[in-house]
């Protein structure tokens, strides 16, 4: 089993925070720092390590939050650079401390992003300084950094996950919009994709809106397909239909289903389920498919919720045939429960249901 990423977050970390604070600020307290946290961090998550970091760290500087926050970044332009989760805790500093002072806050960012994303710190001040927040980030969409210029597409991503909710953003994809149009051609692949999941965030409200951009996007040179693909995921999941188009798929399935079968017909956790199906075009003309597959999984209460799973995508021909195959483990996973009781397994092609089989899980 996988060790939690919580774990990630300890001594290593918190050691390499304070030997780098110590180089900067000679009066930091580094023993009780470590000390104090090393105590603290075993009874929590995550990001509550990385929110207890911060908070020891505000504690340990100085008095003025200018001044502390002058070491913080200070601490960021160290080379060799900080990385990873040691770096985060810098962020997260601003985030808990900053507000009441959003101009050094946000130039600071500038430097803090490059080591740790401050796509979870330019959440409060979106909420609480907008303007000067979106300026920031305009002006980040043309930054030398790709780590700059990502930020202004992930941090106001309407259901950044993790991330304190911006209902400004909740209510009107434009603002994020107009700062996607910037990123749309960046030379680099993190920013392209982070651009997708913004996208993919507004697909889930705004549908139609997603569309239209995809398709004004779509015919431009250079445009990068895979991440107009990524963006609209979840539209084709759902079988959208101007989702479907604008990817050149089919938007309804001529086939018939010759077989769709799953086994073996029982299951525990640690075993394979293999999925087969073959398929014919009833087409007069060539087609191109998304096909998927749909695991009905059972709840605690008995009831069953639906997760739709990508396939492949096939093009065929008319009359011509296609036989499927599929492997899924059935294992638990953070998101994922699974309760004794038969599953439904449906295939889905074109976002359209088109045969059914099930399997019993056995605990």
């Amino acid at each position: 089993m996988a060790e939690p990423l919580k774990n990630m977050v300890g001594e290593a970390v918190v050691r390499d925070i304070a030997h780098r604070v110590a180089l900067v600020d000679s009066e930091f307290g580094r023993t009780g720092f470590v000390k104090d946290l090393l105590k603290e961090l075993p009874a929590l998550e995550l990001k509550s390590r990385i929110e207890a970091i911060a908070r020891r760290l505000r504690g340990g500087l100085s008095d003025g939050y200018v001044e502390a926050l002058a070491t913080v970044v200070a601490v960021a332009r160290q080379d060799p650079p900080i990385e990873g989760f040691a770096a985060w805790p810098l962020c997260t500093f601003v985030e808990i401390f900053g507000l009441d002072h959003p101009d050094q806050s946000l130039a600071a960012m500038e430097h803090l992003t490059q080591r740790a994303s401050c796509e979870f710190a330019i959440r409060p001040y979106l909420r609480d300084h907008w303007d000067k927040a979106y300026a920031t980030l305009e002006a980040f969409t043309s930054h030398e950094s790709a780590a700059v210029r990502r930020l202004p597409s992930e941090g106001t991503r309407p259901r950044l996950p993790w991330g304190v909710n911006v209902q400004r953003l909740s209510d009107d994809p434009a603002p994020g919009l107009a700062l996607l149009e910037r990123l749309r051609h960046d030379v680099d692949e993190t920013v392209r994709r982070s651009v997708a999941n913004h996208l993919n965030d507004i697909s889930r409200s705004s549908p139609d809106a997603v569309v239209a951009v995809i398709e004004r996007w779509k015919n431009e040179p250079s445009i990068d397909m895979q991440m107009l693909s990524h963006a609209l995921r979840t539209l084709v999941k759902r079988g959208h239909p101007g989702a479907l188009a604008a990817l050149g798929y089919a938007t309804t399935a001529a086939v018939s289903v010759d077989r769709f079968d799953v086994s073996p017909s029982e299951a525990r956790m640690g075993d394979h389920i293999t999925l087969e199906a073959s398929i014919e075009s009833t087409a007069e003309d060539s087609q191109r498919l998304v096909v998927d597959f749909v695991i009905h999984h059972i709840n605690r209460s008995g009831a069953t919720s639906p997760k739709v799973f990508k396939w492949k995508t096939i093009d065929l021909g008319p009359g011509e045939r296609a036989d499927l195959s599929k492997r899924r483990l059935i294992q638990m996973a953070t998101t994922r429960t699974y309760y004794p009781g038969k599953h439904r397994v449906e295939l889905q092609i074109a976002g359209s249901v088109v045969a059914a089989a099930a399997f019993d899980v056995v605990l």
